[in-house]
């Protein structure tokens, strides 16, 4: 009784003991929960590849008036006819257009590939930077100001209301980074977002348009009265709508459409833009960005078209990423740095495209995430000798053809050398697009040796489109070292070898 009565005693004893540390550990986990929120405030949104363009919509983008665009701009799943007022002319790659309104790139999710796969892709992060903005928290702010914003000053933090939001007419809205150029805003607004005719937002102390984030919830959407500027991402599950002489520098991405009324906008600057997956790039004559001035007054409607000077030619040498033959670019064109080229086999020549004259090795997607104006790209890229055997293909008989609008056109193709099992090849592009790699039967050749004694170098003419579908490259017969006549006799040496096996098998038995 003595030892289980000390027993318990103990365990009392450990228990009250253990009771201060557990009650200390609980206060400090509520503390801690108290504080880390205002410790963490707002984080930079991923726009991903929607972070490519300017103004990015999903039912289309109209402009009045005499806008100025300085980025991207593109629609999906809706197609090109839903862009009204920009007088597209078409490039010849058929994967995006040009507007004397816009200093990038116009996709639309109709325009010939690799532009329809981007497009969702880009669509696809916007609806995601959307849902991401909207989960931030918990806010810094509930329902500050009831909602009106004219003549605040906001540091940086998330934000949050429950109805509406607005800058009446006349009236600044400043967002002060503290002299911190990271500061992130992040605004969730469940109503819409209205800033009144000639009102402002301002950026202060440090504070960047890439790193402010709009996330509109309301059923109108965005509405920028005339002569009034904003600043940052606009985030819109609904409409976006810019009055008369309005501008924005940043992006307006809207889940509906974009209603533009002689307008400026202008993406922020790439490197100004943290945590982001796209290339936040756009293609342009002239690569300076100009920021909105901080002093516009209701008198100014529109800022000058920026002026274009001459743009510069470099090559450069890349390597190319993806799953196809393709592996090297050596690029020469006006804006290279940074470019990024991906070469990924695509399933087949595209909807309504016919095949190219010969045997298709692989179909492949050939260029950067977005349109970049280039001279010429000398690609290198390899096939298997097992593929060419296969086929009774000779190694020289390879062409790399590119799509032009819904033909297939050969390009200036050179039979480099073999290698490791691969024979190596460069051709030469305009443009980036789909291509194809094919070969040709050769028709002095029933079954080509595939036994090199020393590596052979060949350069391919040039074949035009017309003579790509009469006939196959006429290339040398290749010449085996091996003699003729030795297969035959090796084979007919087996046979009697076997005979006299046999004989020497039956007579022992």
């Amino acid at each position: 009784m003595t030892i289980k009565e000390n027993t318990m005693t103990r365990t009392k004893k450990s228990a009250g003991n253990h009771f201060p540390m557990g009650f200390t550990i609980a206060v400090i986990c509520l503390l801690t929960i108290a504080i880390i929120p205002g410790v963490m405030g707002a984080s930079a949104v991923n726009l991903g590849s929607a972070g490519n363009y300017a103004i990015l919509a999903k039912t289309g983008i109209t402009t009045t008036g005499t806008t100025t665009i300085n980025g991207n701009i593109g629609v999906s799943p809706i197609a090109a006819t839903a862009m009204t007022g920009f007088s597209l002319s078409m490039d010849s790659s058929n994967q995006f257009s040009r507007s004397s309104l816009v200093t990038g790139g116009v996709y639309a999710a109709n325009y010939a590939p690799p532009t329809p796969a981007t497009m969702t892709t880009a669509i696809s992060n916007m609806e995601t930077a959307y849902t991401s903005a909207a989960g931030q928290g918990p806010p810094d702010a509930t329902e500050l100001y009831a909602g009106n914003l004219g003549g605040r000053t906001l540091t940086p933090g998330v934000y949050k209301w429950s109805t509406g939001v607005l800058i009446p007419s006349g009236t600044d809205l400043t967002l002060d980074g503290k002299g911190n150029g990271g500061s992130v805003w992040v605004f969730q607004v469940s109503g819409d977002l209205t800033m009144d005719s000639a009102s402002r937002m301002v950026l202060a102390n440090g504070a960047n348009a890439g790193n402010v984030y709009w996330q509109i919830a309301g059923p109108t959407g965005v509405t920028i009265g005339s002569g009034a500027h904003a600043e940052g991402n606009i985030l819109a599950q609904k409409a976006i709508t810019m009055n008369s002489g309005a501008s924005l520098n940043g992006r307006a991405l809207a889940q509906t459409a974009v209603t533009l009324i002689a307008n400026t906008v202008t993406s922020p600057s790439p490197s100004s833009v943290p945590g982001q997956t796209g290339d936040n790039t756009y293609t342009s004559v002239t690569t300076t960005q100009t920021t909105a001035p901080l002093n516009i007054t209701p008198q100014q409607t529109t800022t000058p078209v920026p002026t274009r000077t001459q743009p510069v030619s470099t090559t450069i040498t890349t390597i190319v990423k993806g799953d196809s033959g393709i592996y090297q670019a050596v690029v020469t064109g006006t804006e290279n740095t940074g470019l990024i080229v991906s070469a990924n086999v695509a399933s087949g020549p595209g909807q309504g495209i016919g095949e190219p004259s010969g045997t298709v090795y692989q179909y492949i997607d050939l260029g950067p995430a977005e349109y970049t104006p280039i001279e010429k790209a000398v690609v290198s890229f390899n096939v298997p000798l097992s593929w060419l055997e296969s086929n009774h293909i000779a190694p020289q008989n390879i062409v790399l053809n590119r799509l032009d609008g819904n033909a297939w056109t050969a390009l200036p193709t050179t039979f480099v050398k073999i290698e490791s099992g691969q024979a190596y090849y460069t051709a030469t592009t305009p443009v980036f697009s789909r291509v194809a790699i094919t070969g040709g039967f050769a028709p002095t050749v029933t079954a080509v040796p595939f036994v090199y004694a020393v590596q052979q170098t060949y350069v391919a003419p040039e074949i035009t489109s017309t003579q790509a579908q009469l006939a196959p490259t006429q290339v040398p017969t290749a010449q085996s070292p091996v003699p003729v006549w030795l297969p035959a006799a090796a084979m007919l040496g087996a046979l009697l070898f076997m005979g006299v096996f046999s004989g020497r098998r039956g007579k022992n038995s």
